[in-house]
């Protein structure tokens, strides 16, 4: 099972990460597991009823407000 702070970082990566966002989305246990993290079937269940286009669309919200646009690359993680 993850630790809340694990889940926290999966979901962030996912905000800022595209192509962890599009694995997360396709292969929710490989990208899990990319970062050594395991879900329950909660944890589990709980990302797969994220809607992928409201995920992407808070991604882009998150881009925009830490002004990352300009600096591709620059992240949290």
């Amino acid at each position: 099972m993850a630790t809340q702070a694990q889940m926290d970082r999966l979901v962030g990566k996912a905000l800022f990460d595209g192509d962890f966002r599009k694995r997360l989305i396709d292969d929710l246990e490989g990208a899990a597991r990319s970062l050594r993290y395991r879900l329950d079937p909660a944890q589990a269940a709980r990302i797969r009823s994220l809607n992928p286009a409201e995920l992407t669309q808070l991604a882009a919200a998150f881009v925009d407000a830490a002004d990352l646009n300009d600096h591709p690359g620059i992240g949290f993680w």
